[in-house]
């Protein structure tokens, strides 16, 4: 696999200075770029769900191949951003993490994600790549990353195009002891501590059909990070996101797996209720993690199909 290059994106300047404590805050990516640019550049940024960091999308098994979907594109002649979220894996973490709520973290993203932007337009991202004046902005997530992305959008609509990728605007659902089971988790409980690991044992049901092979989801629980309680307990609430879904305007692709955390699929698309393109495609032999599944390349070929037809004719 080619290897990304990192940056770091001061959005201290948008943040209360209770989240930066009046210092420098960075929001880290990975920027991946193609060999040759098509004549309608795409730029494809990416957040990762809960229990992972930006790796989520560029996965390296041991032994095996086509598990980084960041990659997969690049290829394919896309720019494509893998940003950590406020607080996880190389971003800053708040001053205070209770306070980083979806609305800052969103503001956040928002931010860094435009100066990236920025940087690609006026040629300053990298040395010896041309500035490009005019690209189709694509931006989604998986699981916590599509509760962000809808989050983002509706607040600012940074993006032309929409992925919403193993994610529910109707409330999380766990498939436990074989039955899909709300994970509603109440209100925010301010003793809880900022951070923790999750015990993914209990989410295997959830996370990954059942021919995912043992080393895959050994490599999959090596990538476990500390979750923050407010962005991780929110993402699972019950109808958080459904006003923002419903102001989100912009062609939607929206992917679950067979076996995934929506208690109905074929619902989803009614969440969004000012997009007048939605495509739902419901992932064969996979759980909730796509990007492990059997059959990922499905979903890999279809976003690269997806974004290029839609960038097309915007």
């Amino acid at each position: 696999m080619t290897e990304p290059f990192e940056v770091r994106i001061d959005v201290a300047d948008t943040l209360p200075a209770a989240i930066t404590g009046d210092q420098p805050f960075h929001i880290a990516a990975w920027i991946f770029l193609p060999d040759t640019i098509p004549a309608v550049p795409t730029v494809v940024t990416l957040f990762n769900g809960g229990t992972y960091d930006r790796r989520y999308f560029h996965f390296d098994v041991p032994g095996r191949q086509d598990y980084s979907l960041a990659e997969y594109l690049r290829v394919r002649g896309h720019i494509v951003i893998l940003p950590d979220h406020l607080g996880i894996g190389a971003s800053d973490r708040a001053q205070d993490q209770m306070l980083a709520t979806r609305e800052i973290a969103a503001l956040a993203h928002h931010t860094a994600v435009e100066r990236i932007h920025a940087m690609l337009r006026d040629g300053t991202l990298v040395g010896g790549f041309a500035s490009l004046p005019a690209f189709v902005k694509v931006g989604g997530g998986h699981s916590m990353g599509g509760f962000m992305t809808i989050t983002q959008q509706a607040a600012y609509r940074t993006y032309d195009l929409c992925l919403i990728l193993g994610y529910t605007a109707d409330g999380v659902h766990l498939t436990i002891d074989g039955k899909l089971i709300r994970a509603h988790p109440g209100d925010l409980d301010p003793a809880q501590p900022d951070y923790a690991k999750r015990d993914r044992s209990k989410l295997r049901a959830t996370f990954h059909w059942d021919d995912v092979p043992e080393d895959v989801i050994a490599a999959d629980d090596a990538l476990l990070v500390e979750v923050p309680y407010v962005l991780s307990t929110q993402s699972i609430m019950t109808g958080i996101v459904k006003a923002d879904a419903a102001k989100i305007d912009v062609p939607i692709y929206i992917n679950l797996g067979e076996r995934d955390v929506s208690p109905d699929p074929h619902a989803e698309p009614g969440f969004y209720r000012s997009c007048r393109d939605i495509t739902l495609h419901i992932l064969p032999r996979s759980g909730h993690c796509q990007n492990f599944a059997e059959t990922r390349l499905e979903m890999y070929d279809r976003i690269d199909r997806w974004v290029g037809d839609q960038a097309r004719n915007l």
